[in-house]
């Protein structure tokens, strides 16, 4: 556990003014660095210090008050900021965006002016690359024209790196290998670099989100993306971005924030909208559809007549860049393969009733075909393995997920049946290794949270029940709405049968977290 006078990792070294370290940060960028996080600000600050030749009990003043403080906090910042990002990240709003909400934009304009959209917090640059390369899949060689794209970072170091556009597989994530192929270039290191054409659509520079003081290459906006950051800061914090974000929009402009952060960051800046299942942020009038307007979720500003909307041309994007089920076709007579398939589909949906049921061993049977037909089928195989895991054979249902892991290194729900098996079979380490990973691939995934904290509490150190304080808080922020909401809260999972009532989650973090406050020891 790390006390007020911080001890730095690995070293022993105290570091006496850690919490004026703390506020400083937070106060300049809003990051913060308290209980489990306080070993990153101090295993930072010994970095720092030895680069710069001081002892670390001298750093603290160096970068909060030296000559050279706005430089040296650079520095410190680029070893503190998060940059776990990938390629058509939440596709679904990058599809709204291109597909519905810019052609709007471009006809309310007229087409006079560029539509300009910014990616705030854009990391190494995933983000605004993925918007290129659908834009040019939509407009071709007219989106130059049409467009302009920024990405904007706090993180000197990540920017570097988004300009040089080099990336590891890493960063394809649920992206097909025809994409990468086709707007990649592969490196003899090792890695893939983005092809010129996508490349110079971006410009990108640097932006703290907690500065009122933006570049000018920055102001008026049509667009921003603000997705998976807000998660790293407090309610206030989230509040003044968000002012600092509507300065930069223009009268009409929109923010888009993460699927999972929509609601947590409804702070009455900004006009919250619903269109199809998505939701976004209105600085003025939302872009009106052409003969429906979306759902404003609360009081609008006064709408602007909105210039006569212009037909856009369907967006043609490569197979593989959006889930969607394949066309359904019945030749006369049925083909071999159809058969099959309708027997996959049959067995499948039986398997998920039996489970619902508790029908364990029936659900396993109706698999057992299937698999002995397809053995590598990601579905089958994880309703098996959660079918076993319910029949306590721990080992067998970790084989399974191990082998759907083998094809989808990703796998949100493989890595979180991992960590139940590892957990019901008392491997606790295993079981925070699993659930980590799995909250890495896909950060939104509240259950994975909450079993994570689960194991954490049940360790009983100070140290692992401050993590699970921390996850517990992670998992009311993700789920958002109010205790006892109706509505169905995703879980990022898409296999595992898991049926857990948001209502009842929120309110189970909301004691733990109210107990462990007035019991720290317990």
């Amino acid at each position: 556990m790390v006390s007020a006078v911080g001890i730095a990792p690995n070293t022993g070294v105290a570091l006496p003014q850690l919490t004026e370290l703390q506020r400083w940060v937070k106060a300049r960028c809003g990051l913060q660095f308290e209980g489990q996080d306080a070993p990153k600000l101090l295993r930072a600050v010994q970095q720092r210090s030895q680069a710069l030749g001081l002892a670390m009990a001298a750093y603290p003043a160096q970068v909060m008050h030296g000559a050279h403080s706005d430089a040296e906090f650079q520095e410190l910042v680029n070893l503190l900021t998060i940059n776990e990002t990938y390629f058509f990240r939440e596709s679904e709003q990058i599809d709204l965006l291109v597909q519905r909400i810019l052609p709007r934009l471009l006809a309310r304009s007229g087409g006079h002016e560029p539509i300009r959209i910014l990616s705030a917090g854009c990391s190494t640059g995933e983000e605004p690359y993925s918007l290129a390369m659908a834009l040019l899949e939509k407009y071709g060689d007219a989106m130059a024209r049409w467009f302009t794209l920024l990405g904007a970072d706090i993180d000197s170091h990540a920017l570097g790196k988004a300009r040089a556009a080099c990336y590891s597989d890493f960063s394809f994530r649920g992206v097909p290998a025809h994409i990468r192929a086709r707007y990649f270039a592969p490196l003899a290191s090792g890695g893939w670099q983005l092809q010129p054409q996508v490349r110079q659509q971006v410009t990108f520079h640097e932006l703290n989100l907690l500065s009122g003081a933006a570049p000018q290459a920055l102001q008026q906006c049509d667009v921003i993306l603000f997705r998976n950051v807000s998660i790293y800061f407090d309610t206030p914090t989230r509040r003044q971005i968000q002012a600092h974000l509507a300065a930069l929009l223009k009268r009409d402009g929109i923010v888009m924030i993460g699927t999972a952060e929509t609601l947590a960051n409804d702070l009455g800046v900004l006009t919250l909208v619903e269109e199809d299942g998505l939701f976004y942020f209105t600085k003025g009038a939302p872009p009106l559809a052409p003969q429906a307007q979306p759902r404003v979720l609360a009081q609008p500003l006064p709408s602007a007549t909105p210039a006569p909307p212009v037909a856009p041309r369907p967006l043609t994007l490569p197979a593989g860049w959006q889930p969607a089920p394949p066309p359904v076709v019945a030749p006369h007579p049925a083909s071999a393969s159809t058969v099959e398939d309708a027997a996959a589909t049959s067995a499948l949906a039986q398997a998920r009733e039996a489970l619902g049921a508790q029908q364990y061993a029936q659900a396993q049977a109706l698999l057992e075909p299937l698999l002995a037909r397809q053995p590598q089928h990601t579905e089958a195989l994880l309703l098996k393995a959660y079918a076993l895991l319910e029949r306590k054979d721990f080992a067998t249902a970790q084989t399974l997920a191990e082998q759907v892991l083998q094809v989808q290194p990703w796998s949100v729900d493989a890595c979180v049946l991992l960590g139940l098996a590892t957990k019901w079979d008392d491997d606790l380490p295993g079981a925070v290794r699993w659930l980590r990973q799995a909250i890495y691939a896909e950060h939104a995934c509240w259950p994975a949270h909450y079993f994570l904290a689960d194991v954490l509490r049940s360790q009983g150190t100070p140290e692992a029940l401050q993590q699970a304080q921390r996850s517990w808080r992670v998992v009311l922020q993700l789920l958002g709405a109010p205790a006892g909401a109706a509505a169905p809260v995703a879980t990022g999972l898409r296999y595992l049968p898991l049926e857990l009532p948001a209502g009842q989650i929120r309110f189970l973090c909301e004691r733990h977290l109210q107990h462990s406050a007035t019991n720290p020891g317990s």
